[in-house]
C-alpha cells in the first residue's frame, strides 16, 4: 500500500516537472564553474547546467562551519569569508573552502537552472549533504537549485580510491540504491516546509554487463526516487575514449518510457545534438569537452546543420575571460583548463605532420608551455596571453576589443610582470 502511494506521488511530481529539453552542460571538475555555466547559457544554447562535482563530506563541513551556533550570527558574512581563498604555489586550494566558494558563487539566473552534483558512497553522508545543499541555497539565495545529482559514473583514479562514481556501482549496487533513497528522503523532508522541490537525478555509465544490466539498474534507480537519468554511453574502462554506444542509449531510452533520459558522450556540435536526439529519442543530451573546446558550436543560430566552423580560439577564449572577470573561478587552474581546451587544436595540432612538439623554439610549443606557468594567475595576464597568441600567429583577422590595446607591445616578459602588478594592487 505504501509503495502504491509512493508511486502515485512520484507520478504526480514527474507530471509537474519542467525538465528542459536540449543541451545540458555536464558536471566537470574545474570546468563547470559559474563563469562557464553563464557562458554556456548565453553563447552555447545550454538549457540546464551542472556544478562541478562536490564531495559529500566537504559539503557537510561547509554547512557546519557556516551555520554553527558557535559562529557569529551574520551568515552572509561567514559565506563571504570563503571568497578570499588561500591558493598555494601550485594553484591548489583547501577542498572545503573550494566547495564553499562553489556553493556560494551564484547569480540571479543561475540557481533556477542549476543541478548540484554530489559524490560519495555513504547513504547517511549523502543524505546529510543533500540537506546541507538545500539549506545553504535556501538561506543564502532564498531559492533552491533546479536539482541535485549523484555521480555514479566517474571512472577516474580518485573515484576508485574513494569508492564513489562508477566504482561504487560495480562494488555494490544495493548500497548505490540506498544512497539514492537517502537523498530522495532528504529532499522530501526538507521540501515539506518550502514551496519548491528540486529534482533528483543520477549520472551513470553503461555497465560492463551490457544494456540489459544497465536497464535493470536504471529501473532500480527510478524506484528509489530519481526524477531523470543521465547516461554516458561508454563503459567505465573507456573513460572518454572511443565511440559512444548510441544503440545502447536508444535501448535504455526505449525501456524507460516514464523516466526522462539524457545521453552523454562525444557530442561536439549542434549537428551531433540533432543526430543523437533523432537516433535515440532521448529527452536531451549532455556535453562536456565539446563545450570546453568550442561553446559556440552548440548555438543553433550560429552553427547551421552543415557547418561546425568555430569562431577563432582567441574570440572563444576572450568570451570566457569576460565571464571569468565577472564571476571569478576559485583558482587560476580553472582558467588554465579552459584555455588549454580552447587552444589545444591550434597549439597542439594532431594532424599536422610538420608539427614537432619538442621544438621549444617554435612559437606554438612555446605558447602551449607558457599557458601552464604558475605565475599566470589573473584575467589580465590571460588576456595578455591572447594578445601574445595574436602577435605570434600573425593570422587573426578579428581581434577582440578587450585585448586590442595589448597586441602591439606584448611580450612573454610583460605578461609575466603583469602578475606582479596585480599582486601589488591586491
Amino acid at each position: 500500500m505504501q509503495q502504491s502511494i509512493r508511486q502515485a506521488f512520484m507520478t504526480k511530481l514527474q507530471s509537474k516537472m519542467r525538465l528542459p529539453k536540449g543541451v545540458y552542460l555536464s558536471p566537470m571538475v574545474r570546468g563547470s564553474e559559474l563563469a562557464m555555466r553563464e557562458l554556456a547559457r548565453k553563447h552555447g544554447n545550454a538549457s540546464l547546467a551542472y556544478s562541478p562535482m562536490l564531495r559529500d563530506h566537504d559539503v557537510i563541513s561547509v554547512h557546519q562551519i557556516i551555520f554553527s551556533k558557535d559562529n557569529e550570527p551574520d551568515q552572509q558574512h561567514r559565506f563571504q569569508s570563503f571568497k578570499e581563498l588561500q591558493i598555494d604555489k601550485a594553484g591548489r586550494t583547501d577542498s572545503v573552502e573550494e566547495a564553499a566558494y562553489l556553493l556560494h558563487e551564484t547569480s540571479s539566473t543561475d540557481t533556477s537552472n542549476l543541478v548540484v552534483q554530489l559524490c560519495g558512497s555513504s547513504p547517511q553522508s549523502l543524505g546529510e549533504a543533500t540537506s546541507a545543499v538545500l539549506d545553504i541555497y535556501h538561506k543564502n539565495c532564498a531559492t533552491l537549485p533546479f536539482g541535485i545529482d549523484l555521480n555514479l559514473g566517474c571512472p577516474q583514479e580518485c573515484a576508485k580510491r574513494e569508492g564513489f562514481g562508477a566504482f561504487l556501482v560495480e562494488k555494490d549496487i544495493d548500497a548505490t540504491i540506498s544512497c539514492i533513497g537517502s537523498m530522495r528522503q532528504a529532499i522530501d523532508v526538507y521540501c515539506s516546509r518550502v514551496t519548491t522541490k528540486p529534482t533528483l537525478s543520477a549520472k551513470i555509465r553503461v555497465l560492463d554487463g551490457g544494456v540489459d544490466d544497465t536497464i535493470v539498474f536504471a529501473k532500480k534507480l527510478k524506484s528509489a526516487g530519481i526524477d531523470f537519468l543521465a547516461v554516458h554511453c561508454r563503459r567505465r574502462q573507456d573513460k572518454h575514449n572511443g565511440e559512444p554506444d548510441w544503440d545502447a542509449g536508444r535501448e535504455i531510452v526505449a525501456a524507460l518510457p516514464d523516466l526522462p533520459v539524457v545521453l552523454n558522450g562525444g557530442i561536439s556540435c549542434f549537428n551531433d545534438v540533432t543526430l543523437v536526439t533523432e537516433r535515440t529519442n532521448c529527452h536531451g543530451v549532455m556535453v562536456a569537452t565539446g563545450y570546453l573546446s568550442n561553446h559556440q558550436a552548440f548555438n543553433s543560430t550560429i552553427q547551421s546543420e552543415t557547418s561546425t566552423e568555430p569562431k577563432s580560439a582567441v574570440e572563444l577564449a576572450s568570451q570566457y575571460l569576460d565571464f571569468a572577470e565577472i564571476y571569478p573561478p576559485p583558482s587560476y587552474l580553472y582558467i588554465q583548463k579552459h584555455l588549454r581546451w580552447i587552444f589545444r587544436s591550434s597549439l597542439q595540432p594532431e594532424n599536422d605532420p610538420s608539427f614537432n612538439a619538442t621544438d621549444w623554439k617554435y612559437w606554438r610549443v612555446k605558447m602551449w608551455s607558457f599557458l601552464v606557468r604558475p605565475y599566470l594567475r589573473s584575467v589580465e595576464q590571460f588576456r595578455g596571453f591572447l594578445a601574445l597568441y595574436v602577435q605570434q600567429s600573425g593570422n587573426e583577422d578579428r581581434v577582440p576589443d578587450s585585448i586590442l590595446r595589448l597586441v602591439s607591445d606584448v611580450t612573454f616578459g610583460s605578461v609575466k610582470k603583469a602578475g606582479k602588478r596585480t599582486a601589488r594592487d591586491m
